[in-house]
């Protein structure tokens, strides 16, 4: 009987243990910053922000400033990565994977020279603070 009782406990216990490593997974967030219009820099961020949040369902969020703003750019031509795609035919493909890519206004308007019709379709121009300092959120700069 004992051992009965102390096996029940120990699934519960292991049961309960599992349930908030879980918990804890869900609450995960990753956010990366792309700053440069270097086409190498700019195909790992996204192909990791890619690989994050297909492999680990991690809600990853892109950030785009500075030089990197010309990604976004829909009047750019775009030079093809060695995968054979372009950064915003990589962009387009991590949004709808259910990925955020968010650009900095300020940036885009004072460093690229755009306006919000020239950017890409699915972009967004906030959040970017709340993607950012949330808890449990793993930043990662390019």
């Amino acid at each position: 009987m004992k051992k009965s009782i102390s096996l029940i406990l120990f699934l519960l216990l292991s049961l309960t243990i599992n349930v908030n490593a879980q918990a804890d997974d869900d609450d995960k967030k990753f956010f990366v910053n792309l700053t440069s219009d270097d086409i190498d820099r700019a195909a790992m961020a996204v192909s990791i922000s890619n690989k994050v949040l297909s492999t680990n369902n991690i809600k990853t969020t892109i950030f785009i400033s500075a030089q990197g703003v010309r990604w976004v750019d829909k009047n750019i031509p775009q030079n093809t990565y060695v995968n054979g795609k372009t950064i915003p035919e990589m962009l387009k493909a991590f949004m709808k994977s259910g990925g955020q890519v968010i650009v900095c206004k300020m940036c885009m308007k004072n460093v690229g020279g755009m306006k919000t019709s020239e950017v890409i379709e699915g972009v967004k121009f906030s959040g970017t603070l709340e993607a950012l300092f949330a808890e449990n959120t793993t930043v990662l700069s390019y």
